[in-house]
């Protein structure tokens, strides 16, 4: 199941949809290190299956679509 959460209640280990750079389809990201919470954005270290870490960055009060379940 996929659900739309603002950017400010992401919480380690979940699996964001995003999408890369270049890319065109959306691709599965785990949260795999501490959540940086600042005024205006959200930042957290994101791996992708099979790929390094990156960090990603969302506005305060973005939506991103988190997968949970099976």
């Amino acid at each position: 199941m996929a659900i739309d959460v603002p950017a400010q209640r992401l919480e380690l280990g979940d699996v964001v949809l995003l999408r890369l750079p270049g890319e065109d389809a959306m691709v599965e990201a785990k949260l795999v290190r501490n959540i940086e919470r600042a005024p205006t954005i959200v930042r957290a270290r994101v791996q992708v299956a099979g790929g390094e870490d990156f960090v990603q960055e969302w506005a305060l009060g973005e939506l991103v679509t988190v997968v949970r379940g099976p």
